[in-house]
């Protein structure tokens, strides 16, 4: 069983020793950063969203993701038990027909083995299971308290240079209900998330605040093999906005009109040009993802697929396309749309989808009242002038672009595209109450 007794009397525990342990963090911190009056909270949120998940899938559902995952950890603890070097080598993500020949009966046999991105998530859980001592909810509140830093860290660097935002970048990085329930499991989803968090943390360290920059600077290749190690797509999308901000940086240390207008083209397109060879030189680990057709083929298979009869109406469609450019182009408006906004309160067939279409409205409103009251183009030119939110903006509507156009699944979509979510949210409400204050100070550029 998944749930169990020994999971009533133990979670207290475990829990207490999680609230001592955030206690002493934010009582340590708070003298010297007063943000970390939110840690606490934020955290136990994050933990009640990991709870909350693992009751709904267990009590709910009846199984997903997230158990398969968790209960191909304990094949893995078995197989370690009994064959200590296969499990080592498998632990080494050498996953192959020989490997996987070292489950037996007595082992059983684990799911994923031959999908590296998705067992990724196993291998994982496994080593977070020593400290959840075989119980599928322990293991979920122990991945969620260590995941729990890496939305802290984004938290950090919005408050850092937008301190006036304090109490609303609590609500749209750290209470998202989206974010804390998909963000706190045993999935991809949690990992990723963490590591979307921590690169953009640690980029900003490394190449702008240029503060610690050897620890930052592993922190941040830690965080890029995590998110390649799962979904490589999620690291495609930060890195055109990472290259603008980087760029951006460099063309506000020009203090001459003339020669920013003069050298900032060049600076662009070096940058951007670095960059693009860099991630084709690694793009053999993307997989399905290492080429724009294979993305392309993807999204038109995953279209047709997610349409069938047998996914009982839990979808939406952007219409047809094909592989060519303008085909995708066309698509743009409403791929991005429903990667930011699917899905919406008429598409609403369970609880789970009533909490993300609630949600969604709520971030449609916010985004619909800032271009009515400000405009477009105001918005635009705000959105400019400051590195950060470009950065937020570049990844969000790209990665939403992504999304869209390969997902149908409302389902999926509602876990796809949360790494977005806190970056999109954070962005527009600090747009929303710069105008509501009539503050047109670019804080991030005078730090």
């Amino acid at each position: 069983m998944l749930l169990n007794f020994s999971d009533l009397f133990l979670l207290p525990i475990y829990l207490l020793i999680i609230y001592q342990i955030g206690k002493n963090t934010q009582n340590n911190k708070i003298a010297s950063n007063p943000v970390y009056s939110y840690y606490l909270k934020g955290l136990f949120l994050k933990i009640g969203g990991g709870v909350f998940l693992v009751l709904i899938y267990t009590l709910y559902y009846k199984g997903g993701d997230t158990t398969a995952y968790f209960e191909s950890a304990l094949v893995l603890n078995r197989l370690r038990d009994v064959n200590f070097e296969a499990y080592l080598e498998i632990m080494s993500n050498n996953l192959n027909k020989q490997t996987f020949s070292y489950f037996t009966s007595a082992t059983a046999w684990p799911q994923y083995f031959f999908d590296k991105q998705s067992f990724s998530v196993v291998r994982a859980a496994n080593i977070v299971n020593y400290f959840g001592l075989n119980s599928y909810m322990l293991t979920t509140v122990v991945l969620s308290f260590l995941t729990y830093n890496g939305i802290w860290r984004l938290f950090l660097l919005f408050t850092e240079l937008y301190p006036k935002y304090t109490k609303q970048l609590s609500y749209s990085i750290l209470y998202i209900p989206s974010v804390l329930f998909w963000g706190s499991g045993i999935l991809k989803d949690t990992l990723t998330l963490m590591g979307a968090c921590w690169f953009t943390f640690s980029f900003y360290k490394v190449f702008i605040k240029r503060d610690k920059m050897l620890v930052n600077f592993f922190t941040m290749i830690f965080s890029a093999w995590l998110i390649l190690q799962m979904k490589p797509y999620i690291f495609i999308a930060l890195v055109p906005g990472a290259l603008l901000w980087f760029s951006f940086d460099k063309i506000q240390a020009i203090t001459s009109p003339v020669q920013k207008f003069f050298v900032a083209p060049v600076i662009i397109a070096t940058i951007l040009g670095i960059g693009s060879l860099a991630l084709s030189s690694i793009s053999s680990s993307f997989g399905q993802y290492s080429s724009v057709e294979k993305i392309v083929d993807k999204a038109i298979v995953t279209q047709k697929d997610l349409k069938m009869d047998y996914n009982k109406g839990n979808t939406f469609d952007i219409g047809e396309f094909d592989g060519s450019a303008g085909s995708i182009g066309r698509k743009f408006p409403v791929a991005t749309f429903a990667g930011l906004f699917f899905p919406q309160l008429w598409h609403v067939k369970n609880p789970v989808m009533l909490l993300a279409a609630i949600e969604n409205t709520i971030i449609l409103m916010i985004t619909i009242l800032l271009l009515l009251r400000v405009g477009p183009i105001k918005v635009y030119n705000q959105i400019r002038k400051e590195p950060l939110l470009t950065f937020s903006i570049v990844f969000s509507v790209f990665f939403a672009f992504s999304v869209g156009l390969t997902t149908s699944n409302f389902g999926a979509l509602v876990r796809y595209k949360i790494p977005a979510v806190p970056f999109f949210l954070s962005s527009i409400l600090i747009l929303y109450q710069k105008q509501k204050n009539g503050d047109n100070s670019t804080e991030e550029l005078e730090k």
